[in-house]
């Protein structure tokens, strides 16, 4: 089969009914919202992270090309991408039906029903420059270790949400996507050859389960650059009973042993969980190894 063989995924207007995006969404594992920011959003957005874009920083990781930049934790630098994506109709629709879990148990001799609200994940924009490499498909997933057995398109720990603010094609790095590959087992590999290709006008979404292969395309271009935003979403049990970073100063953590340290929660786990800035957190708080590292 070959690569202009496979179909994009089925694309939606901004306001379409959610059972329509639902029944795409976990039929093929993808769909494309178009439109979902306006013009106007785009550029508030832009104007918020404009200051961390031009900074003199790269993430350093393999799993981002050099001619890439990131800036993460735009929910604490960017008011106007918290409105705009966070708190979209279609967006928090989304992410309650696919990540919301809801189970009953006893507790002595009551019956309890119990609701769990997702979680965001991560919250970061990449602007991929000309000659940036195409990145290893991949399930979102994995970060959280989810297997997958039962051919279930709900069976997954995550959900993207992928919003374009430039142009996006396939040529400068559009997102490669397999559909239908949310409900392969696990020892199932994807090629190219069953990719499609997620190009966006600016202000087009699409929304990607967590269990369906996908990449950032490669950008072979000489003079393009290709921006997103990226909302990665996560079912809420996956987090500590408690909250050790209100329960133990970043102070008094920095004084225990590294064993300790990392049993708070100041390490990363991977693949690809629990980093700040594409950093383990541990470098905030050991000032004896400064040295960023691949988290991979």
């Amino acid at each position: 089969m070959g690569l202009t063989a496979v179909p994009p995924v089925e694309a939606f207007a901004n306001g379409t009914p959610m059972e329509e995006v639902f029944e795409a969404l976990y039929r093929d594992g993808a769909v494309r919202i178009k439109g979902l920011l306006s013009q106007a959003a785009i550029d508030e957005i832009n104007a918020e992270i404009k200051p961390y874009f031009d900074a003199d920083f790269n993430s350093g990781l393999d799993v981002f090309a050099k001619e890439t930049k990131t800036v993460c934790g735009l929910a604490g630098k960017s008011p106007a991408a918290v409105r705009a994506i966070l708190q979209h109709p279609m967006v928090k629709a989304a992410v309650d039906d696919v990540l919301t879990i809801k189970t009953d148990s006893w507790w002595g001799d009551s019956r309890n029903s119990c609701t769990s609200p997702p979680l965001l994940s991560s919250f970061f924009t990449v602007r991929v420059g000309p000659g940036s490499a195409r990145q290893g498909l991949h399930r979102d997933d994995q970060d959280h270790h989810a297997t997958h057995t039962h051919g279930d398109p709900r069976e997954t720990t995550k959900l993207g949400c992928i919003v374009a603010t430039s142009k996006t094609t396939r040529a400068n790095g559009a997102t490669e996507i397999v559909p239908g590959s949310h409900v392969w087992d696990d020892e199932r590999k994807p090629t190219p050859e069953e990719c499609t290709y997620g190009e966006m006008d600016p202000g087009d979404c699409l929304f990607v389960m967590g269990n369906c292969y996908h990449a950032a395309g490669g950008n072979t271009t000489v003079d393009e650059r290709r921006s997103v935003i990226v909302a990665l979403f996560c079912k809420g049990v996956y987090r500590a009973e408690e909250n050790q970073f209100l329960a133990v100063s970043k102070e008094q953590v920095a004084k225990y042993d590294y064993d300790v340290q990392d049993l708070l929660g100041w390490k990363a786990s991977a693949p690809f969980c629990g980093w700040t800035d594409f950093r383990n957190p541990y470098d905030l708080i050991r000032k004896d190894n400064l040295a960023q590292r691949d988290l991979f």
